[in-house]
C-alpha cells in the first residue's frame, strides 16, 4: 500500500516556485531576504532581520472525500510580498513592492505546479491584497504589503 501524500508538500511547492525566480526582475532580486511560511525568519542573504520577503500562509483548506479517501484538497493561501519602507536609512523604491506582487501573480496564477504525490487541478488568484502597516512606536516606519489569495486544488495520486 502506498503512503498518502503530505499536504505540506503543496505549500512547499509554492515556496520552491517563488524561491526559484531569480535573475534580473525576478522575485529573489526584488525581495532578496527569502520566502517563508507564516512568518519571516532571518534573511536568506545575510542572516540579519528580513526586510524584503514573501510570506505564504494557509487561510483555509478542506478535503473533498470520495470512495473512502480524499478525492482532492482545496486550499486557499495568502501569498504576500512584504517590504520595509526604509532600509538603512534609504527609501524603498516605490515600484519594488508592485513589481514583486506582479511576479507572484505571474508565477502562481494559472501556472503549472509540480507537487510530489499530487496532480494539480487548479492554481489561480481569487483576490488581490494591498495594505500598508504603520509602526505603532514610530509612524515613519511602514511595511508595504501586496499579493493575493491563491486557490490551489490538487488531488492525491
Amino acid at each position: 500500500m502506498s503512503q498518502a501524500p503530505d499536504s505540506s508538500d503543496i505549500e512547499a511547492a509554492v515556496i520552491a516556485t517563488l524561491l526559484a525566480d531569480a535573475g534580473p526582475g525576478g522575485l529573489r532580486t526584488l525581495l532578496p531576504d527569502g520566502v517563508f511560511m507564516d512568518e519571516a525568519g532571518a534573511s536568506m542573504v545575510d542572516g540579519a532581520a528580513a526586510t524584503r520577503f514573501v510570506i505564504v500562509s494557509l487561510i483555509d483548506e478542506h478535503d473533498e472525500t470520495a470512495f473512502g479517501g480524499t478525492a482532492f484538497e482545496d486550499a486557499l493561501y495568502l501569498v504576500e510580498a512584504r517590504a520595509l519602507s526604509k532600509i538603512n536609512g534609504a527609501q524603498l523604491p516605490p515600484l519594488t513592492i508592485k513589481a514583486a506582487a506582479a511576479r507572484i501573480q505571474a508565477l502562481l496564477h494559472e501556472q503549472p505546479l509540480a507537487i510530489p504525490g499530487y496532480r494539480l487541478m487548479l492554481m489561480a488568484r481569487e483576490s488581490r491584497v494591498r495594505r500598508t502597516e504603520i509602526d505603532d512606536a514610530d509612524p515613519s516606519i511602514r511595511w508595504f504589503r501586496r499579493g493575493g489569495r491563491y486557490r490551489i486544488i490538487a488531488s492525491p495520486q
